[in-house]
Parts: C-alpha cells; sequence; structure tokens
C-alpha cells in the first residue's frame, strides 16, 4: 500500500544564479512543480509516495523522470506525451527570498493528463490523496483531477488539498475561486497560505477565515502557513499557533512543499485519526513541518532541496537554543553566561552603581558560588566586570554585603577609604563533613576592580548554628556601630563592631513572628520616612526558602518597627505576615549601601526566580536575571504602615515610541484590541471598573503563548495568569493562576506594567500590590487586549511605550533572521 499518491503538475523552475550583464539574468534549471516537490519531501522522510502526471517527450520530461526516480517516488503513473512541452517556470527572487513566477505552459505537457492516464487502482489503495488546484486549470487534467479526488474519497481515503493560487494560469479569478471551492467539501486537511485564504474568504483574519471554511465545508483539520510567523491550525475541538524558524531565506520556492510533506510524514506516523489528534500531537507536527519548510528556504530550487529528518531535527534543535537566549531580558539584568541568583554587595561609591551576584561561572545551575560582578551609572545599563571573589581555603563565597568604609575603622586602607565587602564563607566541617558557615571579609582600594581576603578571615563564628549566613552591614550613627543583620536558620541576629572585624552579639530576633515557611534568609534593615508625616520607621526584610508543601516557593516578607542600635521591635502582632512581591519571581531582595542623601532613595533589586524550579528555567547557556530596581517608600494605609516600590525613574530613559488612549469603554463583546511590533513595553492603565465583574489585558503572542493580568472587582484580587505563558512544562508549579488582595480606590485601579522577554511586573496602585513572574513564551508577543468577562469598564487612561533594549546591537542582529515564505 502506498502512503501517499500526489496528483498534478511536474515542471522546470528556472531560479536566477546572477547576471551576465546590466540586462541579462542567468537561470539554472531545477525539477518542481508543488506535487512532485511534496512527494519527494515525503520520500525523502521515508514515506512511500507516488506521483501521477504527464510530462513531455523532451530533455527536461527526462530530467522530471529521473529525478522523481532517484528520489525514491514511484512513477508509475508518471505518463509522457508527445502533444505538448513539459511545463517552464521562470521564478523571481526578492532580495528576501520571496518569489514570483513567470510560466511557459501554453499549453504544459502536465494539462494532457486524461482520465485514462489514473491509475484508479493505485488510489484505492492509498492513505492519503494529495491534490492541488494547478491541474484543474484546464482539461482533461480537470476531469482526470476530479475522478481521482471522487474515488479516493469513495475508498475512505483521506484527501489533503492544496489551493496553491497562481492567478496568471486561470482564465479569470473567479475560474480559479469556483475550481478551488469545488475541491473543499472533499477535503480532509488544507494546506493554505495567508494570502489564498483571503482570496476565497475575502477577510485578512487567520481566525476568522479558517473558521469560516471549516463551517461552509466540514473540514476537519485547516493548517495557515504563515511565512516566518510559522503556521496556524483549526480543527473543531480546538486550534493554535506555531512558531516559525529564524533563517536567512535565499529561495522560499518549495518551502511549502516541504511543510506538507512534513506534516503529512508525522501524521501517518501517528495514525490517528484526525478528530482524535491531541492538540500537542498537532503542534509537534507543525513544528516539524515549519523546521522542514526553513531547511529548504536556506538553499535554491525546490524539489531537489527537500529536506532529511537529520536536517530538520538539527533545525529544531539550534532553534531550541535560539530560543533560549530569545529569552534574554531586553532591560532586566542578566549573566553573560552561565548561573546567577541573589544579589550580593550592593553599594553605590564614586559615582558608580556595583551589583555582585552570586554566580556559578562554569555551569547554567546552582554550584560553588562566586562573586559576579556587574557596574553602572544609571541602574539600567550594566557593563560585565571580571569575577570579584573566588573559593578559596575558606570555602564557597555566598551572599554578602559591601559597605563604603569612609572613616577607616577598619584600618585597611591607610587613612584613606575604600571598600569592605562582607559574606559568608561556606565549606564543611572537616571532621564530620556537616555545613560550616562563617563570615569572613574581603576589601578593594581601587573602586572595586580588585579584592583582597583579609588575612584574619573568617572574623565572625558560630560553630552552634548550622544556617548563619548572608550578613547585611550598615553604620548606625546614632549609636555609633556597626550594624551586622545576618540570619540564622529561624531568625535574625543583630551584631555590632567600631571596625569591621571585631563583632558581639547584640539581640536576635523573629523565632516566633512572621513567616517560617522556609530557612530564614538574606537580611536587610533600614529606615524610611513615612509619608510626609515627618516620622520614620525601620524596616526589616527576610526571604524565605523554598517549602515543598508551600506552592509560593521561595518568596520575601517584612516587618515594620523599630530599632535603636541594639534591638527589633515589631509594630505588629507577631502572625501579622507582609510580603514584598505577591508574584512567584522575586527572591534575596536587598538595597543598595551608601546611595548619596541628596538623592535620598532606597533602592532594592532581586533576584527574579523561585527556588521551585530556578535550575530548570529554560534559558540555555545563562540562567537567572534580576527584578527591575525599584524605589522603597512608606505609606499609611487602613491597615498600618506599608512598604510601596516602584521601578526607579531612570528607567524611563529607555522609553521611545508611545501610543495613548483615554475614555474608552470595554465590554466582553467589545474588547480594546491592539497590535504591537515591539516586545520591551511599559503600560499605564488608570481603568474604571464601572459595572465590570473583571478586567483581563491579555499579553499574546504570535504563537499560542498568553499571559493574563486580571482584577476581579468582587473579591478586589489582582492577578496573573501564566497557565498558557509559553513554555511551562519545566515544572509543575510554574503553570499557575495566583495574585493578591488590592482593594479599589472609588471604584478604580491603577496598574503600571513591564514586560519583558522573560518576565512581567506589575505595580498596582503606586506600588502598593506588586507581583512579579517569569514568563517563557513561543514567540515574541504582538498583541495586547483588554476585556471584560461581564459589565462594562472604562479605560481613563491607557499608556503604552515600546521601550529600548540595553543590548541594542544584539537586537538588532536578531531581527534580522527571517525565515522564507512556506
Amino acid at each position: 500500500m502506498l502512503d501517499v499518491i500526489a496528483i498534478g503538475e511536474v515542471l522546470i523552475d528556472f531560479t536566477p544564479v546572477g547576471s551576465a550583464g546590466e540586462s541579462t539574468e542567468q537561470y539554472e534549471c531545477n525539477p518542481g512543480g508543488a506535487p512532485a516537490n511534496v512527494t519527494v519531501a515525503l520520500s525523502q522522510l521515508g514515506a512511500k509516495a507516488a506521483l501521477i502526471s504527464k510530462i513531455g517527450e523532451d530533455r527536461f520530461g527526462s530530467l522530471l523522470h529521473q529525478a522523481l526516480l532517484s528520489s525514491g517516488v514511484d512513477v508509475s503513473g508518471l505518463s509522457f506525451t508527445d502533444e505538448a512541452n513539459t511545463t517552464l517556470a521562470f521564478v523571481h527572487l526578492d532580495d528576501d527570498g520571496d518569489r514570483s513566477f513567470s510560466f511557459f505552459r501554453k499549453p504544459g505537457a502536465d494539462t494532457f493528463l486524461s482520465s485514462q492516464d489514473v491509475p484508479f487502482d493505485l488510489i484505492e489503495n492509498a492513505r492519503v490523496l494529495h491534490f492541488g488546484s494547478l491541474s484543474m486549470t484546464h482539461e482533461p487534467a480537470r476531469t482526470a483531477t476530479r475522478a481521482a479526488v471522487v474515488k479516493a474519497k469513495e475508498a475512505g481515503a483521506l484527501l489533503s488539498f492544496d489551493p496553491n493560487i497562481r492567478l496568471s494560469l486561470w482564465e479569470t479569478e473567479e475560474a480559479a475561486k469556483q475550481n478551488i471551492l469545488w475541491g473543499l467539501p472533499y477535503t480532509d486537511i488544507l494546506k493554505i497560505s495567508e494570502e489564498e485564504l483571503g482570496f476565497i474568504t475575502g477577510t485578512t483574519d487567520i481566525e476568522k477565515g479558517s473558521l469560516e471554511l471549516q463551517q461552509q465545508f466540514g473540514i476537519p483539520l485547516i493548517v495557515v502557513t504563515l511565512a516566518d510567523r510559522g503556521s496556524y491550525y483549526r480543527m473543531t475541538a480546538h486550534d493554535g499557533y506555531a512558531p516559525g524558524f529564524p533563517v536567512k531565506a535565499i529561495d522560499t520556492t518549495g518551502a511549502g512543499d516541504a511543510f506538507l510533506g512534513c506534516f503529512l510524514t508525522k501524521l501517518l506516523e501517528i495514525g490517528n485519526s484526525l478528530n482524535q489528534l491531541t492538540k500537542q500531537q498537532i503542534i509537534d507536527m507543525l513544528t516539524f513541518a515549519n523546521a522542514g519548510g526553513a531547511v529548504v528556504t536556506t538553499r535554491k530550487g525546490a524539489l531537489q532541496s527537500m529536506p532529511t529528518t537529520d536536517e530538520i531535527n538539527k533545525m529544531i534543535d539550534s532553534n531550541k537554543e535560539f530560543k533560549m537566549d530569545s529569552f534574554r531580558p531586553g532591560f532586566h539584568f542578566s549573566p553573560s553566561s552561565h548561573w546567577l541568583n541573589d544579589p550580593n554587595g550592593l553599594v553605590y561609591y564614586e559615582g558608580e552603581y556595583h551589583l555582585f551576584y552570586q554566580n556559578h561561572p562554569f555551569s547554567a545551575q546552582w554550584g560553588p558560588m562566586h562573586w559576579g560582578h556587574a557596574v553602572s551609572e544609571n541602574l539600567i545599563h550594566w557593563q560585565h566586570a571580571p569575577i570579584a571573589l573566588f573559593p578559596d581555603e575558606h570555602g564557597a563565597i555566598f551572599s554578602g554585603c559591601c559597605v563604603v568604609d569612609w572613616n577607616d575603622s577598619s584600618g585597611l586602607f591607610e587613612g584613606h577609604h575604600g571598600l569592605i565587602a562582607i559574606f559568608t564563607h561556606a565549606d564543611t566541617y572537616p571532621e564530620t563533613d556537616q555545613p560550616r558557615q562563617r563570615q569572613s571579609l574581603a576589601y578593594s582600594r581601587d573602586k572595586g576592580k580588585t579584592w583582597h581576603k583579609y588575612a584574619g578571615n573568617p572574623v565572625l563564628a558560630e560553630p552552634d548554628l548550622v544556617d548563619f549566613r548572608d550578613p547585611k552591614v550598615f553604620w548606625h550613627a546614632e549609636s555609633k556601630r556597626w550594624i551586622m543583620v545576618i540570619v540564622a536558620g529561624d531568625h535574625v541576629r543583630f551584631y555590632r563592631s567600631e571596625n569591621l572585624i571585631d563583632w558581639a552579639l547584640a539581640s536576635v530576633f523573629g523565632q516566633e513572628e512572621g513567616s517560617h515557611d522556609g530557612v530564614w534568609e538574606c537580611p536587610d534593615l533600614f529606615e524610611l520616612p513615612i509619608d510626609d508625616t515627618g516620622r520614620t520607621k525601620w524596616v526589616l526584610i527576610i526571604s524565605i526558602g523554598d517549602n515543598p508543601s508551600c506552592p509560593e516557593g521561595s518568596r520575601t516578607q517584612y516587618f515594620i518597627g523599630e530599632f535603636d542600635g541594639v534591638k527589633f521591635i515589631n509594630d505588629n502582632s507577631a502572625d501579622h505576615i507582609m510580603w514584598l512581591d505577591y508574584g512567584r519571581d522575586n527572591y534575596a531582595g536587598v538595597t543598595w549601601s551608601d546611595i548619596p542623601e541628596e538623592d535620598g532613595r532606597r533602592v532594592i533589586i532581586g533576584w527574579m526566580s523561585n527556588w521551585k524550579y530556578a535550575n530548570e528555567t529554560p534559558t540555555g547557556i545563562w540562567r537567572g536575571s534580576m527584578t527591575l530596581p525599584r524605589t522603597l517608600a512608606l505609606s499609611c494605609q487602613d491597615e498600618g504602615v506599608v512598604l510601596t516600590q516602584m521601578p526607579v525613574r531612570e528607567i524611563e530613559q529607555l522609553r521611545k515610541d508611545l501610543m495613548s488612549w483615554s475614555d474608552v469603554r470595554v465590554t466582553a463583546e467589545t474588547p480594546f484590541s491592539q497590535k504591537i511590533s515591539d516586545d520591551l513595553l511599559e503600560i499605564e492603565a488608570d481603568i474604571d471598573m464601572g459595572s465590570s465583574d473583571e478586567v483581563q489585558i491579555i499579553m499574546k503572542s504570535s504563537g499560542e503563548s498568553e499571559t493574563v493580568i486580571g482584577y476581579d472587582s468582587m473579591r478586589e484580587w489582582l492577578f496573573i495568569d501564566r497557565t498558557q505563558s509559553g513554555l511551562t512544562d519545566f515544572d509543575s508549579s510554574f503553570p499557575c493562576n495566583h495574585g493578591a488582595s488590592m482593594s479599589q480606590e472609588n471604584g478604580k485601579i491603577k496598574l503600571h506594567i513591564w514586560l519583558d522577554r522573560n518576565a512581567v511586573e506589575v505595580y498596582g496602585n503606586d506600588g502598593l500590590v506588586v507581583l512579579t513572574d517569569q514568563i517563557f513564551p513561543d514567540a515574541p508577543m504582538d498583541s495586547i487586549s483588554i476585556i471584560t468577562k461581564s459589565g462594562q469598564a472604562k479605560l481613563n487612561l491607557l499608556h503604552i511605550h515600546a521601550l529600548q533594549s540595553i543590548h541594542a546591537s544584539k537586537d538588532v542582529i536578531k531581527q534580522t533572521l527571517r525565515r522564507g515564505e512556506i
């Protein structure tokens, strides 16, 4: 039994190879013809394929016959005629590899195929019959094609149809449309381009147009090819997108035929009836087909350019690497390669912000910790610097902080000032191999360029404490002492020192207060003013490690209270818990030391990940990034004093284009929708909830992905839904819908959203509620919609800012990559 029989044209494509002068084009001849290309693609991938067609008794006909034979195609249905010459097509390519055609087919041998030439016995025993429209431009081929289609339908074969419109070959456009419409009721699998769909249905909306065809003709499976954007499918029960593959196209001729051959091959391998195909199976088939089409565009010719399985798999694998790098954030800090986690050593010194971070420079997973290093003048654009601290005889370099020793209290700067790093040395006890964590110093006399370990390390050890790490140090002016805040498993310990070397325990806090869902880590303590009241409060930040029984994973809590240089006293009850961020991906955040008083800001940055899946995120040679730097403030609310946060003002320098709307009414039936061409966005929305029960901001990619930011007015609940946000299957806890309580203000809410390639940060009501989430979309976001589930809302104001990338030169290179039309 044959797997697939194709009926239709086989011809010679003359493809340009250069110019012999200003007015002379040179061509090479390549075997082609859409149905023939499909059979060769199938045969190349291991399927049994045959072609029914007619060629001239000329040199070109012999060339085609030999090409099909050598490709493994069954040519028992290929006949010769002396009534006409083999059809020729001259291919014209533009700079992007896209093509147009000039045909020499008046008449062509393929149009002389008659019903007597059709081996109906082969058709009765084939699993699939594939046909196109060009074999119906003239008689007798039109009647022969229709007879084959009817016979295949009666025999129970699947019918695959590719309209493949070439209007210059038809007497009229109406004749083309009517013959295509004749084939649709017989069709089980319709492969159609975006332009062809528009020609048949009159709409450029592929979802609407495909639905119209499916409902009118009962077509079980429609596949729309979208050139470099990939493909879309529609079945009765579901539909979706599969993204394309970025390549530099040379010649797009035959790419659509390769796509179809690859798709049919996978369909035959699965063996399921069409109505049993799952969504994932179809996406996998389309991905394979998209890759096959992309391969063909990278070389000239059609029939002899059909891809092998190895080439397709290589394309898919290389695209995985490209996609991994495509997740590199455009305006969040990330390492150039390998692993990053907690921010460390945040300090401002002599015009530069320093960002140190936990770094494994030899792997994209957590391992022996070093201190990576980056420097910025504006908190937005960062320069990678050499690794600052390496493991040594005392162990790996865990988290810690930096301060400026302005008065040389340490005696390490010969009366001048410089940078001191205070960090955790992590190793094991030689006698027991149990973990050991001790605190040590390093210092820099050249603005952080080079570092020297203190000869007396470690400077602080507590042998009875197992989890004893992450020192955060600051100068407390009132008591004229250095204060170290450090965690010990389930509590915070406060130490004091006059010289940063000799430390004495002052007090402990927290064993019975706040959340203890996980081990306490990465503390910070600082004082902030409360609104414009003239009063201040101290803020104690504590990160909470992952607990398998808690779906939230690692996250960060904070306390509001008083600190006198010795003790911290919590203003709230012991069981009162306040979270810094209600998203899934903000951990280990700490603030910059020594930002000048005239600046007046307290700025924090966090690690944008979660220990539940941090080692598994699909980012390839690099892994881990930071949140946006945020300015912290205290505000009096009904529930008491709370922390607010908003991205630093410097982010505004990345703004470029602005789209703006006001007084837009939104309902379920009349949503707001806007196509976007930039994948780095800042969105400001002032929304009057009106009578709506829920407003959703849907950010959708050109593929399957969508991330939803919503507000439920009945529950007063701000949320992110990333269940369909793209790649989510690397950990079962990643696809989720989560949020936080947020009150309306006179029936209104304010949202400020930053969308990056790998993340979304949502700030509600001027930073009273914040949600930070990683996302890994299958393609760049290309549309934003705002809808209500019921009732009406009003967009009082909506701003969408396109943002520049902090990696501009790399992004320009990415944007030049494209794949050819299929």
